[in-house]
């Protein structure tokens, strides 16, 4: 059985990370026939300055919920991000803590070195390794994926329990 990955396409600017974000959520989350949990979109300013621009959450399309597994993804991924992240929100804190519980920290570390490699980032926790990762993100610079040690309930899970404290209606799921 297959575990969620977390994968980071690094890019040399802004727009070649836009077009590989357009293209996966013009896919309503699809990648290579598999869904996504959550796609971000991450701009690094000259003084390297992390910031979310776009975000997309196939499984919520939630406005109380949406950025919570963006934003626990990248406070995982670049730590200065987590004391900000926290502040944000439990939802946010939360989601970061329980992904940090199933990623080594060797591989948070190169994950981040993807999300450090340019001016731009696409980063995704996906349901499982697309068969080609770099037709996934083609555009990309620099790409590095890992999978998780955690199973998909885990992860359904935590989206449960985020929607419950926002008090968002649950939707029917489809795999």
């Amino acid at each position: 059985m297959s575990h969620p990955v977390i994968i980071v396409g690094g890019y040399d600017n802004r727009r070649r990370a836009e077009l590989d974000f357009e293209a996966l959520t013009s896919h309503k989350g699809e990648i290579q026939g598999h869904r996504a949990y959550a796609i971000a979109l991450v701009e690094r300013d000259s003084v390297g300055k992390v910031k979310i621009v776009n975000q997309y959450e196939p499984e919520t399309e939630y406005g109380g919920f949406a950025g919570a597994v963006v934003g626990g993804l990248v406070g995982l991924l670049y730590l200065p991000l987590v004391v900000v992240t926290a502040s944000a929100g439990i939802g946010i804190a939360r989601v970061a803590a329980h992904l940090w519980h199933g990623v080594s920290r060797k591989d948070v570390a190169e994950l981040g070195t993807a999300l450090d490699s340019g001016e731009g980032a696409v980063l995704v926790l996906a349901r499982q390794t697309p068969a080609d990762v770099n037709g996934a993100l083609p555009h990309a610079t620099h790409i590095v994926h890992r999978e998780t040690t955690h199973r998909h309930e885990d992860i359904e899970a935590l989206a449960l329990e985020l929607r419950d404290m926002h008090d968002v209606p649950t939707a029917t799921a489809t795999s």
